[in-house]
This record gives structure tokens, C-alpha cells and sequence, in this order.
């Protein structure tokens, strides 16, 4: 591999051999960054020097060593069994070079860091390289982090010593590399597609390339597309960081710290520097390869270096970068999540002033952005992180009503304390009102009850209420219309035409402002309905679908799409409403929906039915419901789709028991003037006569008509006209006429076409 990678520098080596071997003394210095290969082109040196049968003198200096007087030259005599005195040293090396008897190699590795007595002898040799066999290859830092002393200068600067400089490879280097037999091995075609990703990842660091190649080996036998950077990769991270010094080191721990927000005039101010002088460290970190364009090039050098971070520190760090990229007017959302970071080291205790704020502001972003999951993260380390009763209630709610954007049974963890916090009186009405709509999506119907009635601060007894107070009863009727029914509400909110109307300006904002739809639509679309407001909920739907932003929240989205599916399902269109009803349901699976789980179920099971898709309706029915559903506007809905289909498969007697209940459910809750509430009387009749008949046959969708109503039913189906079918029974069309008005009555239909899909189906 160094042959196809180090070319240039392996053939200056062999012309330095060569000279050596005619007895021309040389020296060469080889620089690089940590991770360039500077030890191993020595190693592969040394070798080389051995497969010519020349001696090889080698040492290696160290911070440690580097006040120990000719602790270098002590390793170069050990070879020849010879020790270093101060009074001697230098004849003692001399010597023990010419005695070899030939050419001989020295090498000594991270030269900067020799002593100075034993400079003062290799300088002393280089001043008799023209009449020794002596090669001296050393290897060192590019840029000393301090002037060396003066006979290390010196000896660096020597006129016969060659600089050979290794720098990070290139993409045609990596792509070598990817080839090389004792590399990946890699066809051709292969190395040139992956190495912009390896070079993306390592910055053609030799050092960081070999590991990411062991990682890449212990994914065997799966071979991934692009690089894995595992352990052996964060380890070689930390391997090029240690030996570039503290500075470079502080730097590292500082850009992992502020990611993508890293610019150098913020990390001069977070470790307390001059530009310049963080300039130079990033200088110094770039030629590693580590970096691309002022930042750490890869998510795992940053996890590498922040598992190397104590705790304390990091948390440390976070917060005063959050301070400052909150002084300095950052995008609040970068501020927090240094916050989330600083608070998960516990390095927010306690949280400064600004903190919550920040949080707040960068919570609201974030949903307003459709980042549910995100928003809820920030606001629950603003909640946490609040020392004031008030604030904390406010931020709970907050929380809560975020977490249910993003997974509506999330919510559930803050019902409890949401409940305390209501009977304490510390959510001021707006805030209630979000806490309500919770707690009635989850079927906390008599803590919702309580909550209204309770909580004298909403005011919900005066003639005159606020909006927020207002939404928030009228939400409840919407919902649960029995439970506001048994209130001691203001005069005037309970009436039908002032829920209609609050409903009317409800979907009015939702429509006309672009606005997402709130969990409540569902309920006030079906207030709609059950005021026989049909084709006003259906237009008011229509609406909402075309209004509704293609980023709305997975939760929104789905509460869209069932209260779509209860309309197209009120209005006969089937097909549509099964489209509307599974997609709500693949939204949201069951266990999110809280009592809400009625109307895409009812939805589903009614238009599967009248489809005659009685497989499919059963599977539906399956799905456990809650039992608060029943007190909800969902309950009669569910309870008169389960019906139908209980009549459809031959049930009548459970059929009649839904109709009955869907009956009683509905019987509070009265409609407005001219307006009805679910129809559950048509087939509860048709339920009563098959009982009465017996004749009901299991599966037939128009079993619960007459024979003389079925053989108008079928004829039309197959697309007779009403003189057509008059003819073939010997009756009138006028009669024909009659039977398919009772027809299209009893089986809830609107069409011929409709009618024949029913039979079809």
C-alpha cells in the first residue's frame, strides 16, 4: 500500500539510500500531521534499510523525556551495547557509527521532542556527512508548538537535511488506498464510487482511513455502501488529537460542542481567546484532515470527542454556548437545543434567567415548523428547568398539547398533574381550555366536568364570557354534549343555534386562515351533523382538505381525515369514506385515539357494510373502543354503524339493541329547530321487522326489505328503468316510483348507482 499511497516519498528515500551506499552521508526530515503516516514511512524505512543489509540505529523522543539529558542518544547506543556519558557522548556515537564498518541508518521518531545534549550530538555528525556512510532520518511535527532549542533548530535547518513533508491524501489517494490489496481491496469502479464518502469522513487522514477500514471489515459479511464509523474510528479520532497539544485538543472538545453553529469568532469567545490564536488552532486541526470548513467533518469525530468530555464540563460548555449564541441574537432553536444538551449533563443548575424563555420561543418555532417531537423536547426542558409555579403550569399544558402532536397517547403522562394544575387554579382560561380538549380525548370526562365547573377563575358563570372560556364550553358540547347538558352554564351557550354558530367560526378560522385543524373538529363537524346539518358538515370538510398544509402534524392529519370519513360515510359516498377512514387509522394506530377512535371506526364500518364487506367491517369491530366513547358525540355514530352491520349479517335482535342505544345516547341532546340527530329510527323499524318476519337472511345486503321492494331493488340495480321494471311485474311506475323512495329510505341510500354498488358489493 505505501508504494501506491507515499510514491514520491518512497522513491526520495531510495535516492537517500543510494548516496548512503556510495558513502555520501544524508539526512532527511519528514513532517506531517498526526495521522499522516510519519511513523510508518519511518518503520517502512527502516525496513527497506534492513533488506539492504544496512544497520539501523533507532529512537524515539518523547514529552516525557524531553528534559532528560541524552535520553535519545542513550536508545541509539543501546543497539550497540555502548552507554552515553555527558563528557564522552558525542565521540561515544561517532564512534559506534564508524565501527559498524559501513553505511548505517539512523532513525529517530517525534524529533522535536529530543533532549538537548543529544541535538547537540546529531548536529555534530551532520557536520561529518561528507566523508561518512551515515543516513539520519528523523520525523517530527510540521509547526513546533514552542521555538525549539537552538541545537534542534539547528539541526532541522541543517543544509544537508532534505524536508519531505506527508500531507493528508486526496480523493485519487483515497480511491488508491480503496484499491490497494492490503487496503479494502476494492475493484476499480467501486474505489473511485466510495471515496468521496471516505475522504468526506477521514479528510485522507492515513491513520483514520485504516480504521475506518477495520470498521468497515467487522461489519462482514454485510459490506455497507459508505463508511461505518465505529470504535476503531473514534479511537483513531482521539489518537490524532492527543499528540497535536492542549490546544488543539480544547478546540476539538469546543467545535463538538457547537456542531453546525461553530464559526470562529464563537469558538474564540467560548474558550476565551483571540481570533488569531484560534485561527492558528484550527490551522493545525485542518491539516489533520479533521476538519471541513471550520468544523468537525464528521458526526462521529463529534460523538468521539464528546464521549472523551466529563460530564460537568460538557454541560458546562453547552450552557455558555447557548449564552453566547443568545447574546449574540442566534436562532432560538439553536440556543436550545445547547440548553436540552447542558440539562442532560446537569449542567443547568440552576437555569439562567434567559434560559426558559429561549426555550419557549424555540418550542413554538419548532411546532409551528411541524416538529411535534422536537417542540415537546424543548419544552420539557423548559418545564423543567422553571423555578415558578405559574410559568410551570403553563409550560405543562404547553407540553402536553405538544406531545399530543406528535403522538396523541403521549399526552396521557401529563393528564394527572394537568388535572392538578387546573383545580389550583394556575392555567389561566386560554391555557384551560388546551388542557380540556386533553382530557376529553382521553375520555377524563367527569375530571373535564369537574375542571369547567370548578375552577371559578374561567368564569364559566357569567353572562358575559371571555372567548377563551367561551371555546372551552362550547368545545365540551361539541364533544360531550350530556355531560354540558347537566351543567349550571350561562344562559344562552347551551342553546343549539349558539353551538352551531360557535361551530361556524370555528371552521371558518380553520378554512380561511390556513390553519391546522385542532383535535376538537372532529367534534364540531359532528355537532353539524347531529343538528341535520348534512351537506353544510360535508362543504365545511371539502373546505378543511383543500385548507389543510401538506406539513400539518401526523395527529392533525389524522383527526382531518375521520371527521372526513363520518361526512363522506353521512353522505353516502362509501368508497371515499373507507379511503378517509383507513388512512386515519394508518395515521394513528387505535391506541392514540382516546374516545375519538369512534368516528374513523364508525366510518369504516358503516361504509365497509353498505359495500357488503362484512370481513372487513368485523376486523373493524374487533378494535377495543373505551367505554367513555359512549358519552361522547363518537358513541352514536359507532353505535349506529355496529347496528347496521348487525342487521346486514342477520343479527336483527343485536341490531335493534345498538339502534335502542344509539336512542337513549342521543335523546339529551336536542337538535336545532327543523334539524334532526342521527337517524337510528329507519333502521331500528327495519331491525323490528325482521325480528317480526323471521325471514332475515345472513349476508344479504336488502334482506331487510320486502320481497316485492327486493325484486324493484335488483331490477334497478341491473339498470331497468322504472317502465321497465313496471312492465316485467305488472304494476304501475308510479308504484315502482314508491318502492324505491321506501328502498332508498331503509337502506340509507341516495342513488341508483348507489343501490347497485350495495348489491354488487
Amino acid at each position: 500500500m505505501e508504494s501506491q499511497l507515499r510514491g514520491p516519498e518512497l522513491a526520495l528515500l531510495d535516492e537517500l539510500f543510494a548516496d548512503v551506499r556510495r558513502g555520501v552521508g544524508r539526512a532527511a526530515y519528514v513532517t506531517g500531521s498526526p495521522g499522516t503516516g510519519k511513523s510508518a514511512l519511518l518503520d517502512r524505512a527502516a525496513r527497506r534499510a534492513r533488506e539492504l543489509g544496512l544497520p539501523v540505529l533507532s529512537a524515539a523522543a518523547s514529552p516525557a523525556e524531553a528534559e532528560l539529558p541524552l535520553g535519545v542518544v542513550g536508545q541509539l547506543l543501546s543497539h550497540t551495547g555502548r552507554e552515553a556519558t555527558n563528557a564522552a557522548a558525542v565521540d561515544t556515537l561517532y564512534e559506534a557509527l564508524r565501527d559498524t564498518d559501513g553505511p548505517v541508518v539512523v532513525v529517530v521518531d517525534d524529533v522535536e521532542h529530543t533532549d538537548e545534549p543529544s541535538a547537540r550530538c546529531l548536529l555534530y555528525l551532520c557536520g561529518r556527512f561528507a566523508a561518512s556512510g551515515i543516513l539520519l532520518l528523523m520525523a517530527g511535527r510540521p509547526q513546533p508548538r514552542s521555538a525549539p532549542p537552538a541545537p534542534l533548530a539547528a539541526l532541522l535547518g541543517h543544509a544537508r537535511c532534505t524536508a519531505v513533508e506527508l500531507r493528508t491524501l486526496d480523493e485519487d489517494g483515497v480511491t488508491a488506498f480503496l484499491g490497494a490489496p492490503t487496503g479494502a481491496g476494492l475493484d476499480t469502479l467501486a474505489a473511485r464510487r466510495l471515496a468521496p464518502a471516505w475522504h468526506r469522513a477521514t479528510g485522507g487522514n492515513l491513520r483514520l482511513l485504516l480504521a475506518l477500514l477495520d470498521d468497515h471489515r467487522a461489519c462482514e459479511p454485510v459490506r455497507p455502501s459508505g463508511p461505518v464509523a465505529g470504535s476503531a474510528y473514534k479511537q483513531a479520532v482521539i489518537a490524532c488529537l492527543r499528540p497535536a497539544g492542549s490546544a488543539a485538543w480544547t478546540a476539538a472538545r469546543a467545535l463538538a460542542v457547537l456542531g453546525d453553529a461553530a464559526t470562529l469568532t464563537l469558538l474564540a469567545r467560548l474558550l476565551g481567546v483571540h481570533e488569531r490564536a484560534a485561527a492558528r488552532t484550527l490551522e493545525a486541526l485542518d491539516a489533520t484532515g479533521l476538519l471541513l470548513g471550520g468544523r468537525l467533518r464528521h458526526e462521529g469525530m463529534r460523538a468521539a470527542v464528546l464521549e472523551e468530555l466529563p460530564a460537568a464540563e460538557c454541560g458546562r460548555l453547552h450552557t455558555e454556548a447557548a449564552r453566547l449564541l443568545s447574546e449574540s441574537g442566534g436562532e432560538p432553536r439553536a440556543v436550545a437545543r445547547h440548553l436540552v444538551a447542558a440539562q442532560a449533563m446537569g449542567g443547568m443548575e440552576p437555569a439562567p434567567a434567559w434560559a426558559v424563555p429561549q426555550l419557549v420561543e424555540a418550542g413554538s418555532r419548532a411546532l409551528r415548523d411541524r416538529e411535534p417531537r422536537q417542540a415537546a423536547e424543548f419544552l420539557r426542558t423548559a418545564h423543567r428547568a422553571s423555578g415558578d409555579a405559574e410559568q410551570r403550569a403553563a409550560l405543562l399544558e404547553m407540553l402536553a398539547r405538544t406531545a399530543w402532536e406528535a403522538d396523541p397517547a403521549a399526552a396521557v403522562q401529563y393528564l394527572p398533574p394537568l388535572e392538578g394544575e387546573l383545580a389550583a387554579g394556575r392555567l389561566e382560561t386560554g391555557r384551560a381550555v388546551g388542557a380540556l380538549g386533553l382530557l376529553l380525548w382521553h375520555g377524563r370526562i367527569t375530571e373535564a366536568t369537574r375542571a369547567v365547573t370548578g375552577v371559578g377563575h374561567l368564569g364559566l358563570r357569567d353572562q358575559a364570557l371571555p372567548a377563551a372560556a367561551r371555546e372551552l364550553w362550547s368545545r365540551l358540547g361539541h364533544i360531550c354534549p350530556e355531560t354540558l347538558a347537566a351543567l349550571p352554564g350561562p344562559t344562552g351557550v347551551r342553546a343549539p343555534q349558539e353551538a352551531e354558530g360557535e361551530a361556524e367560526r370555528v371552521l371558518q378560522t380553520l378554512a380561511h386562515d390556513h390553519a391546522s385543524p385542532p383535535p376538537s373538529v372532529a367534534g364540531v363537524l359532528s355537532a353539524l351533523l347531529h343538528a341535520g346539518e348534512t351537506e353544510r358538515a360535508a362543504q365545511w370538510s371539502a373546505l378543511l382538505a383543500d385548507a389543510d398544509p401538506t406539513g400539518a402534524t401526523v395527529a392533525r392529519r389524522a383527526v382531518l381525515a375521520a371527521a372526513a370519513a363520518v361526512v363522506e360515510a353521512r353522505t353516502g359516498a362509501y368508497e371515499r369514506a373507507s379511503q378517509q377512514a383507513h388512512q386515519a387509522l394508518e395515521l394513528l394506530g387505535p391506541g392514540a385515539w382516546g374516545v375519538a377512535i369512534g368516528m374513523p371506526l364508525s366510518a369504516a364500518v358503516l361504509a365497509a357494510t353498505r359495500r357488503g364487506r362484512y370481513e372487513e367491517a368485523a376486523r373493524q369491530l374487533r378494535i377495543p373502543v373505551p367505554d367513555a366513547m359512549f358519552r361522547t358525540r363518537a358513541g352514536p355514530h359507532y353505535l349506529l354503524a355496529r347496528g347496521h352491520f348487525q342487521l346486514a349479517v342477520g343479527r336483527p335482535r343485536a341490531a335493534l339493541g345498538d339502534f335502542h342505544a344509539c336512542r337513549d345516547l342521543t335523546a339529551p341532546w336536542q337538535p336545532a329547530p327543523g334539524g334532526t340527530v342521527l337517524d337510528w329510527r329507519t333502521p331500528a323499524a327495519a331491525a323490528a321487522r325482521a325480528l317480526r318476519g323471521g325471514a332475515q337472511r345472513d349476508g344479504d345486503p336488502i334482506a331487510a326489505l320486502t320481497r316485492a321492494e327486493q325484486r324493484v331493488a335488483v331490477l334497478a340495480a341491473h339498470g331497468c328503468t322504472n317502465r321497465g321494471i313496471a312492465a316485467r311485474l305488472y304494476v304501475t311506475p308510479s308504484t315502482v316510483e314508491q318502492h324505491l323512495t321506501r328502498i332508498y329510505r331503509k337502506l340509507s341510500l341516495k342513488s341508483r348507482s348507489d343501490l347497485a354498488e350495495l348489491i354488487a358489493a
